[in-house]
This record gives C-alpha cells, sequence and structure tokens, in this order.
C-alpha cells in the first residue's frame, strides 16, 4: 500500500470551526507545506488535522459510497443515456480489478491522518501541550479513533482482508509493503479502536446542530457498534447498542404523513419539499440523523456529486430506479414520491422544483440515521426471538410514511426467515439509495437469492471486490481475492 495521493497536505488544513449557519459545520483551509518541526506544537493545530481527516473522509465516500451500497444491488437500473463501463460492470456483477472504484486509496488516506493525529497528540500530552485541556485531547483522540474504525469497518466489507497500518506516513511518497490480515484481526482491530473511542469518549454534542450530526458522537459510535455487531451476527451487542440511541433524545424521527393534512401531493408533488422528511435529504443536518457527511459547494466548494449517480433524468445520471423496487410501494406510502418520479429519476436527495445543479450539488450523504438504527434493532429482535417487538419497530417506520401498519394476524406463523425478508423490505423501502442495500443483502446471506436472476450472482466469494491492480502493483506483499485470482 502506497499513500501517494496529494491530499496527504490536508494534514494542514488550518480549520476554523464555524459557531451558527447551516452547513457551515468544518470550514477548511488547505495550505500547501508541511513540516512536522513546525506542526503539533499547539492544540488548535491538532483539531485542524482532526477536521483535514472529516475533509478526506469528504472524498472518500463521494459518491464512491453509494456505488458501493447500490451498484451492484437490486435498486437501480442503468440509464442508457449516461452509460458508462463502470456502472455496467458493477450492474451486470463484472468486476475488475481495473476499474477506478476498486481502489481502497482514499480510505487509507483517512486513516493515515487518524494514525498522525492519535501518534503525535500523544506526544504533545507528554509535552504539557494539552494541560488543563483534558476534554479537548480526548475529543480529538477519540475521533480519530471513531475514524479510523469507520474506515477499517466500511472496507472490510468490501475487501475482506485488508492492511492493518496503525503507525503514519510523514512523507507521501512512503513506501509501505504491509500483507493483509484475515478478518479476525480486523474486527478486532475494530473493536478495539470502537472501545478506545466510547473510552475516551467522543462528546455527546458539540456547540453546533450541524456538527452533531457531521462529526463523531457517542451517538454516532453507538450506531457504528451496532451496524459492526450486526454484521458479525451479534445480536445481543447490536441491541445494546441501538437501545442507547433510542433513548438518546438528541434523535427523533422526522414528520412526513399526517392523517389530518389535506395536501394531495400526487396534484402538488412539489408541496412534499416542506416535509420535515424530504428536508432531511435535501437540506441535510436533520433531528433523525446521527452521523452524515457534510458538503458545501459555496462555502469550501466541496460536492457529493449525488447527481451524477442519482437525479432527474434530464441530468442524465448513472442510475434510474428499478422496476423491482417502484413495485414495493403501496399507493398510500408518501416514500415513493420522495424517492423517484414518474419517469423513473431518483429526486431523494433533490428539490422536486427549483433545483440548481450548477449551485447545489453538494447533498449530503446521510451514513446513520434513526429509521436505519431502529430497522437494525428491528431485525435483532427477531433474531432473538422478539417478532412482536421487531414488528411494532416497522410499524414505526411505515407509519411515518402512510403506509398500512403490519397485524399480528398478518406475520402469525411466519418463520424468522419470513419476518428478516419483511424487514428487509422494509429497509429497501425507507434506505434506498442511501448506500445500505449491498450491504443488507450480503450480511443476512441473501445476495445471491435475490441478486442471481438479475446478474447471475451464484458464489460467495463474488460478495468481495476485487483489489485495484494499481494497489497490487504498488505492494508485492498483497494478493488478490479468490474470485479474481
Amino acid at each position: 500500500m502506497k499513500l501517494k495521493d496529494h491530499k496527504i497536505y490536508s494534514l494542514v488544513l488550518l480549520a476554523l470551526f464555524a459557531m451558527a449557519g447551516c452547513k457551515k459545520t468544518l470550514q477548511l483551509d488547505p495550505t500547501t507545506s508541511y513540516s512536522s518541526s513546525n506542526f503539533w506544537s499547539e492544540t488548535p493545530q491538532a483539531t485542524a488535522a482532526l477536521y483535514g481527516a472529516y475533509n478526506l473522509l469528504q472524498g472518500a465516500m463521494a459518491p464512491e459510497s453509494v456505488l458501493y451500497g447500490e451498484g451492484r444491488a437490486d435498486n437501480v437500473v442503468i440509464n442508457p443515456l449516461a452509460l458508462s463501463s463502470q456502472t455496467l460492470n458493477l450492474l451486470t456483477n463484472n468486476l475488475n480489478s481495473s476499474l477506478p472504484i476498486t481502489s481502497w486509496n482514499a480510505y487509507y488516506q483517512v486513516v493515515n491522518q487518524s494514525n498522525l493525529i492519535l501518534q503525535n497528540t500523544l506526544t504533545m500530552k507528554q509535552k504539557g501541550l494539552y494541560l488543563g485541556k483534558d476534554a479537548d485531547y480526548k475529543s480529538v483522540r477519540g475521533q480519530a479513533y471513531a475514524l479510523r474504525a469507520f474506515c477499517y469497518f466500511y472496507m472490510t466489507r468490501l475487501w475482506g482482508k485488508l492492511s492493518l497500518v496503525t503507525e503514519p506516513l510523514t512523507d507521501a511518497n512512503q513506501q509501505v509493503n504491509i500483507a493483509r490480515s484475515d478478518t479476525a484481526a480486523v474486527y478486532a482491530r475494530i473493536q478495539a479502536d470502537l472501545d478506545s473511542a466510547a473510552i475516551a469518549p467522543v462528546p455527546a454534542t458539540y456547540t453546533t446542530a450541524s456538527a452533531t450530526r457531521a462529526q463523531f458522537t457517542m451517538g454516532a459510535l453507538n450506531a457504528l457498534y451496532t451496524d459492526f455487531y450486526m454484521w458479525r451476527h451479534q445480536y445481543q451487542n447490536a441491541l445494546a447498542s441501538s437501545q442507547k440511541i433510542l433513548t438518546n433524545s438528541t434523535y427523533s424521527l422526522t414528520a412526513l404523513y399526517s392523517a389530518s393534512s389535506t395536501i394531495d401531493y400526487n396534484v402538488t408533488p412539489a408541496l412534499i419539499d416542506n416535509t420535515a422528511y424530504a428536508q432531511m435529504f435535501t437540506k441535510g443536518f436533520s433531528s433523525e440523523s446521527i452521523f452524515e457527511i457534510d458538503y458545501n459547494f459555496a462555502e469550501r466548494a466541496t460536492r457529493s456529486f449525488l447527481i451524477t449517480v442519482y437525479g432527474d433524468l434530464g441530468f442524465q445520471p448513472f442510475f434510474k430506479a428499478s422496476g423491482y423496487l417502484s413495485s414495493k410501494f403501496t399507493s398510500t406510502d408518501l416514500r415513493s414520491k420522495i424517492n423517484f418520479d414518474t419517469n423513473s429519476g431518483i429526486v431523494k436527495f433533490f428539490e422536486k422544483s427549483g433545483f440548481d445543479r450548477s449551485t447545489q450539488d453538494d447533498k449530503n450523504i446521510i451514513i446513520y440515521r434513526l429509521a436505519d438504527i431502529i430497522l437494525l434493532r428491528a431485525e435483532a429482535l427477531n433474531k432473538t426471538g422478539d417478532v412482536a417487538g421487531a414488528m411494532t419497530l416497522v410499524n414505526q417506520i411505515r407509519a411515518r410514511a402512510g403506509a398500512t401498519v403490519y397485524t399480528a394476524a398478518s406475520y402469525a406463523g411466519l418463520s424468522t426467515d419470513q419476518i428478516e425478508d419483511l424487514i428487509l423490505d422494509e429497509r429497501d423501502r425507507e434506505l434506498c439509495f442511501e448506500g445500505k442495500r449491498w450491504f443488507d443483502l450480503v450480511r443476512t446471506g441473501k445476495a445471491i437469492k435475490v441478486m442471481q436472476p438479475i446478474n447471475g450472482l451464484s458464489q460467495t466469494a463474488n460478495y468481495l471486490w476485487p483489489i485495484s491492480l494499481t494497489e497490487i502493483r504498488l505492494n508485492p506483499l498483497l494478493d488478490q481475492n479468490s474470485y479474481y485470482q
């Protein structure tokens, strides 16, 4: 592995934390040089380096995260007017190591930045630079541990075995040859980093509502814990971590359906933009958001590029909504009007009227929100025998959307696997296009069942992605995943 990208210089991003205003979470002013002799000499520099890590995460997740989470699944189909070899390879399950999306380099940049922070803040504390600033010290380090855990968790779900790097590189041209560790070691590293972030601890909230959603908090950490435990089928642990989120007053479901509303969204579909649920995606930082990646073109020239992947077909994005997904929505389910238009254009993240591509292509990418955790918890409850508790949570999400709730009689006698299918269908309706679907199918072992009729997926070894040929050439100790050898 070679961390070769010029973004290594984000180490010295000198950031000002904005005290007010939507989408002003991190204001970053990059410099063009780095010298270890004069950096790490005062605590604001460590905070600036932390903001640099979030800046690198912006680059890693835009728009690759939605391609990883949706491009191989059943929610999307190719827009024939925007055909590209990469998106075609994803949807037809013809991955190869030459595709740009198979590179993990951007995530290792965040890992390296986290390693720099962890090493140097410890030295700074030993020098007395954090005297009287213990809360700042714990906050910076806790977030660095959480960011590293997040990146390793994200990468291992895609590539399986990983090169575990816990020491920083200070030279962008430094060559490091490290073999991949098996997933047991990767999971142990993730668990240790999560626990270190919790012990630090990361803060419960920050001084602004937007920062509380765009930086790692205890809520975001518990969401990551829940996701991690569900991936590993550790359901009791997932129930414990998810319960901490459900009892956290920082988070509440946004409003969408109201039985007393006289608005007919079939007549005036643009009015749905006024709902809190719709604005969760178009404006960001909702009460439901637990952790999201903050983009703002006007202030920092950062873009999520979601419009290149999704959007009204007039913008010619990569994908449009699949008929298979559209068929899952009933006529009363308002989420269908949020998610896509009558031409199968995916408009979930964009205003239904008045959207300006030239100035607003900076919609945030939501990593975790309350509905996601509620439905993961429903899965865990089902797996541990509490079907009624699981379906109560599913009905909470359905009622919010205006969909008919399940009665006890409607699911009486269903097996654990059949209940899981109901929950997964609800996750699909609720979280479609948010980069969750592929991981849900793999996590629950249903990827072949769902995808084989669509693209021929037939082997569990094919769940993993190939490792970029570029990465293998740079590091001869890397071995290619077996399916692609």
